[in-house]
């Protein structure tokens, strides 16, 4: 099994450094790599990367102490985005 994040092999079940998706059962992830995934997507942006289940993920993922954030997400910081949400103005 991989790690769907960095894409190296995990353990074949289940322990302190190897997590599933609760949801899917498909996902596989190393302990360090979900949790910054995690401090990169905030609380809003976080939720699996193979189903995009959000609510069970993350509750699991709190339940299992990946530390979550709560704000935006990294990417968006800094203005990256800032054109994406202006608006037409004017008619023309």
């Amino acid at each position: 099994t991989t790690c769907l994040i960095c894409l190296d092999p995990v353990g074949d079940r289940k322990s302190y450094s190897t997590m599933v998706c609760p949801a899917c059962k498909h996902a596989w992830f190393h302990r360090g790599c979900i949790q910054k995934q995690a401090i990169h997507a905030g609380f809003s942006c976080f939720y699996c990367p193979h189903c995009q289940n959000e609510y069970r993920f993350l509750m699991e993922m709190l339940t299992m102490g990946i530390r979550i954030p709560k704000r935006r997400p990294s990417w968006e910081e800094n203005g990256a985005y800032e054109q994406l949400y202006e608006r037409h103005s004017r008619c023309d």
